[in-house]
């Protein structure tokens, strides 16, 4: 799983709605923290910590957040008749071979 590197929409959402959440609470609890001993410095260590924690949880694609693989169709077999064929442009401008010039 790790090597293949999959992670499910529903994984991806989980994950950024963890991160956003975990972040914001320690930024929370940090400033009351820090404010309460009157260092900045606690503020910054729990919001450096949980973004570390954060970072080793939602970035590497673990198993956790490929729950619900997606099921791609089965491509259709194509016939040679199916195939797009090149339009014919019939407009003037393509048979004088250059710009049109408007006179005003």
């Amino acid at each position: 799983m790790l090597k293949a590197g999959s992670m499910d929409f529903v994984g991806q959402k989980q994950a950024f709605n963890m991160q956003f959440y975990f972040i914001w609470t320690s930024g929370v609890i940090g400033y009351i923290h820090g404010f309460v001993a009157q260092r900045f410095l606690y503020t910054f260590l729990w919001i450096f910590g949980t973004t570390v924690f954060v970072t080793l949880m939602c970035l590497p694609p673990w198993p956790m957040w490929n729950r619900h693989p997606v099921a791609w169709l089965e491509p259709k077999e194509r016939d040679e008749d199916d195939e797009p064929k090149p339009k014919k442009d019939t407009s003037k401008d393509a048979k004088k071979g250059g710009k049109s010039k408007k006179k005003n």
